[in-house]
């Protein structure tokens, strides 16, 4: 309920007009084993489609892919973005990078271990960082995607 923006109170009540038992008060252990399943579910499911790609290239692994990204927030004051790379042949999405400004650490030259900041910038430059990180990662040459995608983005 927390990440629809309701608090216990929500819960307790969504559970007794639903006739569940009552929600339980610790949710870590539970977002835990979700974010373990989503993150297993998600990485074979792109390596799936990265397979299909490849298939439907005839083996090829020059693919066409479409890049896209999307913020929290309109405009350029988001603090946290995803780009996405999308098979142009089948559709189905080859692989993410999830970027966040978002730092909640207390020394922030020092960050803790578990802090989401992995972005640094303006909110209009997160599209073209997370597309090069995910070109880095490909086979692809990584100097004339970066030429190609500077031309186009600016």
């Amino acid at each position: 309920m927390r990440y629809i923006g309701k608090r216990a109170e929500s819960a307790v009540m969504f559970c007794g007009i639903m006739n569940l038992p009552p929600s339980p008060t610790k949710f870590t252990k539970f977002n835990n084993i979700l974010l373990q399943a989503a993150r297993e579910t998600c990485e074979e499911s792109m390596a799936e489609a990265v397979h299909g790609a490849v298939e439907e290239n005839d083996g090829g692994r020059d693919i066409a892919v479409a890049v896209d990204g999307s913020w929290q927030k309109r405009g350029f004051s988001s603090k946290n973005g995803v780009v996405t790379v999308t098979s142009v042949d089948t559709g189905k999405v080859i692989d993410v990078e999830i970027l966040s400004k978002h730092c909640i650490c207390p020394n922030k030259i020092k960050h803790l271990q578990n802090c989401k900041r992995n972005f640094v910038g303006y909110s209009g430059k997160i599209e073209v960082t997370g597309a090069l990180s995910i070109f880095r990662r490909s086979e692809f040459d990584t100097t004339a995607v970066q030429r190609s995608i500077h031309k186009i983005l600016g």
